[in-house]
């Protein structure tokens, strides 16, 4: 092993000490399968480490090995996907999910209810909601990241956002109705009032 190599499984090292947990939480959101994120972001820091040459900045070291987590996601959604959303669709179908806690319990239950409702979305859509607020990760970030523009990620997060709000009960279906405007009747009919008689000097200083 040269110096070069050895310098550059430091710093691979390094960098997998600092974000190998957060990096699994994130692919783990996206793919809602623990197991899976492991080995996705294993494969991600082994291709950082056998392409580190092609790093043009070695300090941003670690986008190069999330947007590598990203892909690795995207490329599983096109084998998995479909069966976890049919896996999901049996289980409402039998009531295994009528059993999750309610909104009232504790932020531990809420945390369940929540997860639940994120791995239930879209592939895109999961994508999308997770790199924007649980990364907090700016929308161009996040168009770079799922390979398309702003604005389909825009898009993406409202249809989300609204799935989410559904599906956790938050749509405002409660709020009252706005009340119709009265339906315009016909213009009143102006009273023709009786010319007065001009009054004269001694009538307006009459006691």
């Amino acid at each position: 092993m040269t110096r070069d190599d050895a310098t550059v499984e430091d710093r691979v090292a390094d960098l997998f000490d600092r974000h190998y947990l957060a990096l699994c939480r994130l692919a783990c959101l996206l793919l809602g399968d623990a197991a899976q994120a492991e080995d996705v972001v294993q494969e991600a820091f082994l291709r950082t480490f056998s392409g580190w040459w092609r790093l043009r900045d070695p300090d941003k070291a670690e986008r190069y090995v999330r947007r590598s987590v990203v892909n690795l996601c995207r490329s599983r959604f096109r084998h998995r996907d479909a069966e976890h959303r049919g896996n999901a669709m049996v289980a409402l179908r039998e009531g295994r999910l009528e059993g999750l806690p309610s909104r009232g319990g504790d932020d531990q239950d809420t945390v369940v209810v929540v997860l639940e409702a994120v791995r239930n979305l879209p592939p895109r859509q999961r994508m999308s909601i997770v790199l924007r607020y649980y990364l907090d990760l700016p929308e161009a970030e996040v168009a770079v990241l799922m390979g398309c523009s702003a604005g389909t990620v825009k898009s993406q997060v409202a249809k989300a956002k609204l799935a989410l709000a559904v599906a956790l009960g938050d749509d405002d279906e409660s709020a009252p109705a706005p009340v119709p405007a009265p339906a315009p009747g016909p213009a009143p009919q102006r009273v023709p009032v009786p010319p007065v008689a001009p009054e004269t000097t001694d009538e307006r200083w009459a006691p």
